[in-house]
């Protein structure tokens, strides 16, 4: 009898230790998140870190920023910008020239299902690239085409800075960047292909030589102190 009592009450105990690392593993309830990023880029002129080409950054089922609500959708226009003092900074500062202040709110995708927000800033680049492969991440462009190339090329538009950001949840937040930038004029672009990890309501900064990103991500419920 004492045996049957032990061995029924350990059952019970493995049965309890697991409902409550289940709970654990599992959201509470699903989120919201507001987005706010600020593009910016370096006044300096350098060309370290640069490619030996032009780049047209290879985003499969973007979607734009929303600019007005649309009730349903799962992406919505950000209403409220937090990061103005920020923002104003790099406006007055002689090193660096304001691009993009804005976002968009989302929920918490996952990474399978979190899609690329659309970024196409300042002047439109025309350019003639080669054909890549299923997994490209950037096609290699040409203003253009070389002489020498055998290839087919194909004409395309890109932008100063053009490409894609993707916010998407996992045991953290994860802000990916696959973006290309391309001075006016320039036949050589510089990629910013970045997976950050971050925590919510901490300020974030991402760089490269001739371009900065400023960004925090809210939770659309949160009633902490920004």
């Amino acid at each position: 009898m004492m045996k049957y009592l032990f061995s029924r009450t350990a059952a019970i105990r493995l049965i309890s230790v697991f409902i409550v690392a289940t709970a654990w593993a599992l959201p509470a309830h699903a989120i919201n998140y507001d987005v706010e990023v600020i593009i910016f880029e370096h006044v300096r002129t350098t060309s370290v870190g640069s490619s030996n080409t032009l780049l047209l950054p290879v985003i499969r089922g973007a979607r734009r920023i929303p600019q007005q609500a649309d009730p349903g959708a799962p992406i919505q226009p950000l209403t409220q910008l937090r990061l103005t003092a920020e923002a104003e900074k790099i406006r007055q500062s002689d090193n660096y020239r304001l691009v993009y202040h804005g976002g968009w709110q989302q929920p918490d995708f996952d990474q399978e299902t979190a899609p690329f927000m659309q970024i196409a800033l300042g002047e439109p680049v025309d350019m003639y690239v080669e054909r890549g492969t299923p997994d490209s991440l950037f096609l290699k462009g040409y203003a253009l085409p070389p002489a020498d190339i055998e290839a087919p090329l194909s004409e395309a538009r890109s932008a100063t800075i053009y490409g894609g950001i993707k916010v998407w949840v996992g045991r953290f937040l994860h802000f990916d960047t696959q973006l290309a930038y391309t001075p006016r004029g320039s036949s050589q672009s510089f990629s910013m292909q970045q997976d950050r990890r971050m925590r919510s309501r901490q300020l974030h900064y991402l760089d490269n030589p001739r371009l900065g990103i400023i960004t925090k991500i809210f939770p659309v419920d949160d009633t902490a102190a920004n």
